[in-house]
């Protein structure tokens, strides 16, 4: 039975095909890269736009950035699930956002929204993407998919842990509701954590064994050196081979750098292999 969000790669090589079964979990497979964000060049691009009265973020530069280099690169966009391989079908973004009431002493509350992309995003796009979305969901009132689902599961205090135990079997035969993994954060590309937000060093995020999330990226800011931001990058090795991984991050940077390429559509997403 085929995976609502997934199709299951058949032509990869023996290989790319046992490396699930030497590593059968993500946190076997962590792979981490540290990339130096070239703050300077983002912060000119984003002041110019600004004087044009548009709001490009550094957020949505990183995941606008990412975005392209899925639709050049969709062996980034694979997840493994009972150690086989599959290409995503759409490109996903999960984050936290932080509610706007706070009283600046207690926990401040949060939530998780997930955005999904075709490839074809403009960065102006994916910025207003990225502010419709936090606008809705930072007022405390406001509850998204991803809220009601959890509050269902936790609605009877005594079985959370069994229904977890059975979503994640579910999961691993392929046969997890198609409407459970559009609510849930944990089935996505890509999970994002602006740490930048919150003045802070950016930390390598571990990966979620529930779920389908390959990579998690972190941007932060370097505490020695406050002018300076860094990307933290954790992914999950098995997706695809180093040489693969080396030449899509090169595109990433490149986009970061000059972000005024991403302000046109490319002319084709590219597809995964059969």
């Amino acid at each position: 039975m085929p995976r609502p969000d997934g199709r299951l790669i058949k032509t990869l090589s023996p290989f790319a095909k046992i490396m699930p079964h030497i590593m059968p979990h993500r946190y076997d497979a962590q792979i981490f890269m540290s990339l130096d964000f070239p703050y300077e060049k983002v912060k000119e691009y984003i002041s110019e736009k600004k004087e044009l009265g548009e709001n490009i973020t550094l957020m949505s530069c990183v995941l606008a950035a990412y975005v392209r280099t899925v639709a050049e690169f969709p062996e980034l966009n694979r997840f493994v699930i009972s150690k086989k391989i599959y290409a995503r079908k759409g490109i996903f973004f999960s984050f936290i956002i932080l509610k706007e009431k706070w009283d600046g002493e207690s926990e401040r509350d949060e939530t998780v929204v997930k955005l999904e992309f075709t490839g074809y995003e403009t960065i102006t796009e994916v910025s207003e993407m990225i502010s419709e979305v936090i606008n809705e969901n930072k007022k405390e009132e406001s509850q998204n998919i991803a809220d009601k689902l959890l509050a269902a599961i936790f609605r009877v205090p005594v079985i959370p842990g069994a229904i977890i135990s059975f979503l994640k079997f579910m999961d691993k035969i392929g046969i997890l509701p198609k409407s459970v993994i559009k609510a849930s954060p944990f089935h996505t590309s890509v999970f994002f954590t602006n740490m930048a937000s919150i003045r802070s060093y950016p930390v390598y995020h571990h990966l979620y064994d529930f779920g389908s999330t390959s990579t998690f990226i972190a941007l932060g800011v370097d505490l020695t050196d406050k002018g300076k931001y860094l990307l933290k990058i954790n992914a999950d090795e098995r997706i695809c081979n180093g040489s693969t991984y080396v030449r899509a991050l090169r595109h990433f940077l490149k986009y970061i750098r000059k972000p005024t390429l991403l302000e046109t559509a490319p002319d084709k997403v590219k597809q995964d292999m059969r």
